[in-house]
């Protein structure tokens, strides 16, 4: 029993170490993919779908091994959910003070983010998993939007140089510009946005998606524990 407990103390210890490092290797794996291309930059003119789709695609698979990682780990219970936030609260705390309102962001986010994860651990922990899931990964794209729009709001531009104003009337979709690094003809200065948000678009929502996969294995093993214990006697 001792060996257990020490083991799952181990994994929520753990758990915050392996969601940064996911996010990291996801990162990287994101812009080494885009460079295979030729060419990371397209003109603003084009849609850039091969962005949006190695995103996506980089995003899925950084979710699924933090759930099977979380699996490994046995880091089950709240501690878990908590310790997947102290990488958001890290990076959130060393944001510059003042620079594009990156501070702002992150603490935005972070906020979404912990509302998020609790709201489907607690339907996870009633058995709700498909409620939880379906929740939780549009709480995390709401929360991710949400840090854009923070970002952006005051002015973007090139560090230096006179800040160009976004038009706000279209705001939530600042997100979704950066990602297909197109403006539908809504917003002429959208293509700043990616050079503002220095893959952030990116980053939020896979790390969201990291800690929500973790955070969902880790409290899917807390429900209804008293059916599995007569279950297994």
């Amino acid at each position: 029993m001792a060996d257990v407990n020490q083991r799952r103390i181990a994994g929520v210890v753990l758990t915050p170490v392996v969601c940064a490092a996911l996010l990291v290797t996801g990162v990287i794996a994101f812009v080494f993919g885009l460079s295979l291309t030729g060419n990371n930059t397209m003109d603003y003119a084009d849609v850039n779908y091969v962005y949006l789709l190695g995103a996506v695609i980089i995003t899925h698979l950084a979710a699924i091994a933090a759930h099977r990682i979380a699996g490994l780990l046995q880091a089950r219970g709240w501690w878990a959910v908590l310790a997947v936030l102290v990488p958001a609260v890290v990076f959130a705390m060393l944001q510059p003070d003042k620079a594009f309102g990156k501070r702002e962001s992150a603490l935005a986010w972070l906020a979404g983010l912990a509302v998020a994860l609790v709201i489907a651990a607690l339907l996870a922990h009633r058995g709700l998993i498909r409620t939880a899931w379906i929740f939780g990964v549009l709480a995390a794209i709401a929360a991710a939007d949400i840090a854009v729009l923070v970002q952006l709001m005051p002015s973007t531009g090139i560090d230096g140089e006179q800040a160009e104003t976004l038009d706000r009337a279209y705001a939530p979709l600042w997100l979704l510009f950066a990602l297909i690094d197109y403006d539908f003809g809504l917003d002429p200065l959208s293509w700043h946005i990616g050079d503002a948000l220095d893959l952030r678009e990116v980053g939020y929502p896979m790390y969201s998606m990291i800690a929500l996969a973790f955070a969902m294995r880790s409290m899917r093993h807390q429900a209804f524990p008293h059916r599995r214990g007569r279950e297994t006697r």
